[in-house]
């Protein structure tokens, strides 16, 4: 359930930073989502294969995972920030 909120949550950041760039925000928004998943699965295989597929403790992984998947969220949400403003002349209908 936390895990939902800190999607929506950084969601909603990258919607607002986006607007204030007039920048598609669907993109950045696909690119968060799939880097949060992409690092938390990543983390979740690098454990088992690290520890011999051991399942029994498996359960302490999911918290670093979603540490982990929240700081890949921040660095997108960091390279938003960083991108320019683009005017609205320059935007090609």
């Amino acid at each position: 359930m936390i895990e939902f909120l800190a999607i929506a949550f950084f969601s909603k950041k990258i919607r607002a930073i986006a607007e204030q760039k007039n920048i598609k925000a669907s993109k950045w928004i696909w690119r968060f989502i799939l880097t949060w998943f992409g690092v938390e699965i990543g983390t979740v295989v690098l454990y088992l294969v690290l520890s011999g597929n051991d399942f029994e403790n498996s359960v302490f992984i999911f918290i670093p995972a979603m540490l982990l998947a929240a700081l890949g969220g921040f660095f997108v949400v960091k390279q938003l920030e960083r991108e320019p403003k683009v005017l609205l002349d320059s935007i090609i209908t």
